[in-house]
């Protein structure tokens, strides 16, 4: 069995890449280059085009939509500073050209490369499941840049109902250190993240592990200051 797997799906002025740099590694890269003008593709090597890794959970959120049980799903990759969205999801309700988009950069895939990514992404999958979950290891970024699995997570949230379908958003994120102080009610703890309510009324989801300062279950009354990662409090658009 190989250890390495790539392919890259062309088409007239998009590709994208599926990489698999080993199976012990609980992530994928996908890589997205355009075609130029003078008809030359752009090189990712050069520091063209867009990666982004993608999470084991990414890979069975991404199958979801892949094998038709959720409508789409968007991806926010905050690390370092650099945001990056990520958007997979069908193009029509008759669910025959799939979108594919990382920040800027928009790939379609239709029958055959359709069904060769998603046999691909399941291989895949399934040799991650059997090699890459135990132990701890360590994560590479697509900037070169290792960190350990524990400075590193994904979280999940706005899980909604469409059209019978599923519609699902993570969050992937590495460890920053820029910080905000906010008031807010702690209303709802989850095994990993919290519903807090600001002077506003308004709520909003936040995972534990962005959360810096003790915090009391108890008090659900009384306004807390919560001293949280500044990339959720721009991202979930929580006003200051």
């Amino acid at each position: 069995m190989t250890d390495y797997h790539t392919k890259t799906f062309y088409g007239q002025k998009s590709s994208i890449t599926l990489t698999s740099p080993s199976k012990s590694a609980p992530y994928v890269f996908l890589s997205c280059i355009n075609r130029k003008k003078d008809g030359t593709w752009e090189n990712t090597s050069k520091g063209e085009g867009k990666t982004v890794k993608i999470s084991t959970e990414e890979i069975i959120c991404i199958l979801e939509v892949l094998l038709k049980k959720s409508a789409n799903w968007r991806g926010f990759h905050v690390f370092k500073e650099r945001k990056t969205e990520i958007y997979v999801g069908w193009e029509k309700e008759s669910r025959e050209v799939v979108q594919i988009k990382i920040g800027e950069y928009i790939k379609k895939l239709r029958f055959p490369n359709l069904n060769f990514f998603t046999l691909m992404l399941e291989h895949i999958l399934s040799e991650k499941i059997e090699f890459a979950t135990s132990g701890k290891s360590k994560m590479t970024s697509s900037d070169g840049v290792t960190q350990d699995e524990g400075e590193y997570g994904v979280f999940s949230e706005h899980i909604i109902a469409r059209n019978g379908l599923q519609v699902v958003e993570t969050t992937e994120f590495g460890v920053l250190k820029d910080t905000i102080e906010i008031k807010a009610k702690v209303k709802v703890e989850s095994p990993k993240a919290l519903l807090i309510t600001l002077e506003s009324d308004k709520e909003f989801w936040i995972p534990k592990s962005t959360i810096h300062s003790n915090y009391d279950m108890e008090n659900k009354k009384n306004f807390q200051t919560l001293v949280v990662d500044k990339w959720i409090i721009e991202k979930q658009r929580i006003p200051q």
